[in-house]
């Protein structure tokens, strides 16, 4: 199939945007043109950008859409519907409950994926721990290239095992992807207000501190090691000043944050309540400003959701006892848009890195997803940066009927997206259909085999 997608401009930098026309075939980005007159009659659909601006396709690196036995919160259908609304075009699945350490778990996983998946989708394996880092190897040949692990109760592995996974991942240039809170400092915050009930109790118990020292050690076990480590949703600033202390000694160590952190504290718990227990918790408005600064000066590489809906039974329940997450992933470009582009913090390349590229480079999707560019995937969105809307839950995709995002005015929000250069989103409106996704781990076996050879 041939498709020109015309009249969109391409972000050139330095604020610069030039007026482009993309011509797409089997899926691939043919030709960037200024006049696509001559294409005419060789393309099979014409779709009109109307002048906003293209991206390529978002890359939501930590969310978790699918586990057989929590498909009452996401599944595969309505989680990757929500993302491609959101212009997100691949994401990566993050394990939930049931742990996704050996081949049979995996292959469960893609195999619903490729029924009902509207974009793209890798598997992060997890959670790692003594017991199941010897399925690393068998793991990564089936196209796995994140690995998370966590330093706390209940899945915290040890510290030994901790250097064992980044020996292993390392062989096959993988990622361990870290939950970094010091389960130490978690017991004692927990211990000092576990007499409380209120919702605010929860995020008062979680430091920074603890995921300072997290992520203090895990960035110097990686430097030992020579392993890549990526630092799960950052919430604060001490833990950003940590990650960039780390960078400048040379440890090879990306990090992520997600909606949640760019724009709740947890003062905003007093009045949404559980509704915004998640973990780690919220943090401060010095945090928040601290977080877009680190997103700005490239601390932070990414922006994720760690989406994790729950039905609101599931919140409406003791602090203690709610489900700890949130549905934010049609949220990110929005959101990314909103209060980093328009508000001056974030430049549009900066945007586009954080939302695409970066993501892309971390799972070792780069130059193929990420980037317009001759010969890359066409994953491509669209931007209505004209259009601004409040964010309503009955207009959003995830499966929960609720949003923490509720009323806030979000700008920027996809026209079109066009994933492995099929339309799925056309003038806002849904013309793809399920089970129209790949498991990008078919390319990454590629490259997996590839390291491989070379260093053997």
């Amino acid at each position: 199939m041939a498709l020109l997608l015309k009249n969109v401009k391409i972000y050139s930098g330095d604020g610069v945007f030039v007026d482009s026309n993309i011509v797409i075939e089997d899926g691939s980005i043919e030709a960037i043109v200024k006049d696509y007159k001559k294409y005419l009659n060789k393309v099979d659909e014409v779709i009109d950008g109307k002048g906003y601006p293209v991206i390529p396709g978002g890359i939501d690196v930590h969310a978790h859409i699918y586990d057989p036995d929590y498909t009452h919160h996401e599944d595969w259908e309505t989680g990757t519907l929500s993302a491609v609304y959101g212009g997100i075009t691949t994401v990566f699945d993050m394990p939930l409950r049931m742990f996704v350490d050996d081949v049979d778990k995996l292959k469960l996983k893609i195999s619903e994926g490729l029924k009902h998946a509207y974009i793209n989708f890798g598997i992060h394996a997890g959670m790692m721990k003594d017991e199941n880092l010897h399925n690393i190897p068998s793991l990564a040949r089936e196209g796995v290239i994140g690995y998370k692990v966590f330093t706390l109760k209940p899945w915290g592995a040890s510290d030994k095992a901790i250097l064992e996974i980044m020996n292993l991942v390392k062989e096959f240039d993988g990622v361990v992807i870290v939950h970094a809170e010091d389960d130490a400092l978690i017991d004692l915050g927990i211990e000092r207000v576990k007499h409380r009930h209120d919702p605010l109790a929860h995020h008062e118990a979680r430091s920074d501190l603890a995921e300072a020292v997290a992520v203090t050690k895990v960035g110097w076990y990686a430097k030992t090691v020579e392993a890549h480590v990526h630092i799960a949703h950052v919430t604060s600033k001490i833990e950003a000043e940590t990650i960039s202390f780390l960078k400048s000694h040379g440890v090879r160590i990306t990090a992520e944050t997600c909606p949640q952190y760019l724009y709740f504290t947890r003062e905003d718990a007093k009045r949404l309540g559980n509704y915004l227990k998640c973990a780690p918790s919220l943090k401060t408005r010095e945090d928040v400003l601290g977080l877009w600064k680190a997103l700005a000066d490239g601390v932070i590489d990414a922006i994720a959701s760690d989406h994790a809906p729950s039905p609101r039974e599931e919140k409406e329940v003791d602090v203690w006892d709610a489900w700890g997450g949130l549905p934010v992933i049609e949220l990110i470009i929005p959101l990314a848009y909103t209060f980093g582009v328009k508000k001056n913090i974030l430049d549009f390349g900066r945007f586009i890195e954080v939302v695409s590229t970066n993501p892309a480079k971390i799972t070792r999707l780069y130059p193929r997803k990420g980037v317009l560019a001759l010969g890359s995937d066409a994953d491509i969105a669209v931007l209505n940066t004209s259009e601004c809307k409040v964010v309503k839950a009955e207009e959003l995709h995830h499966k929960v009927d609720w949003n923490p995002f509720e009323g806030v005015e979000m700008c920027g929000w996809p026209l079109h997206v066009i994933v492995n250069g099929k339309p799925v989103i056309a003038d806002k409106e849904l013309v793809g259909k399920p089970g129209l996704g790949e498991y990008v781990g078919i390319y990454l076996r590629e490259y997996i085999r590839e390291k491989l050879a070379r260093t053997s």
